[in-house]
């Protein structure tokens, strides 16, 4: 599984860690969730990824809005539909 996987498992929606992972499971992915928790801090560190603390402690993620984040979904599908076309999984 790649970062490219997990972004193309976001929304603008917010979702929680949890409702990530269970997305990517779905697709045949089954993520640590300190592999997910590292790659959603980066998209955040990135600006890919808005992440919102609850008051309870929890996190909500959701896909931020803007030309770079445009461009990285646009590279997680180019290479979901390489990886597709080659027979390989993403």
């Amino acid at each position: 599984m790649k970062a490219n996987d997990v972004l193309l498992c976001l929304s603008l929606e917010e979702q929680r860690q949890s409702d990530i992972r269970d997305r990517l499971t779905k697709r045949g992915h089954v993520p640590s969730m300190a592999y997910l928790r590292k790659t959603l801090r980066k998209f955040a560190a990135d600006g890919l990824v808005v992440m919102r603390k609850a008051e309870n402690g929890g996190c909500f993620y959701r896909l931020a809005e803007g030309e770079a984040v445009e461009a990285a979904l646009d590279s997680a599908w180019d290479t979901q539909r390489s990886a597709i076309s080659s027979g390989g999984r993403t």
